[in-house]
């Protein structure tokens, strides 16, 4: 075997390590993407269930009406965690704490003046 085969095999060999937010970039960027639920259906609506017995006996409640629920509290969610993250970063860290999301929520809230 010549010297320029070997240099080929051993270069087909060589794995390169990937780092390790890699992966975690790939599936930020692909959760961006899509549109579909956060939150999975069935446990959101239970909660649902749950929360209007605790505060007002059973209602009923249709189906449209809990995709809206679940649209504005995913929307509500991403958001304050959106404002959290830029809260972290700015005082240098890569994690929230929950003194970012306190914050985050208080900067969201709206103000009449």
């Amino acid at each position: 075997m010549s010297g320029i085969q070997q240099q080929v095999q051993n270069k087909q060999t060589i794995k390169r390590k990937k780092k390790a937010s890699t992966n975690a970039i790939r599936e930020i960027k692909n959760e961006q993407k899509s549109t579909k639920n956060i939150i999975p259906v069935a446990p959101f609506q239970r909660l649902v269930q749950e929360i209007t017995k605790d505060h007002g006996g059973e209602l009923r409640i249709k189906n449209e009406a809990y995709q809206a629920l679940q649209t504005a509290s995913e929307d509500f969610l991403v958001d304050i965690f959106r404002r959290s993250n830029r809260c972290a970063i700015h005082e240098n860290r890569e994690t929230i704490q929950p003194k970012d999301l306190i914050l985050a929520r208080e900067l969201g809230q709206n103000t009449s003046y």
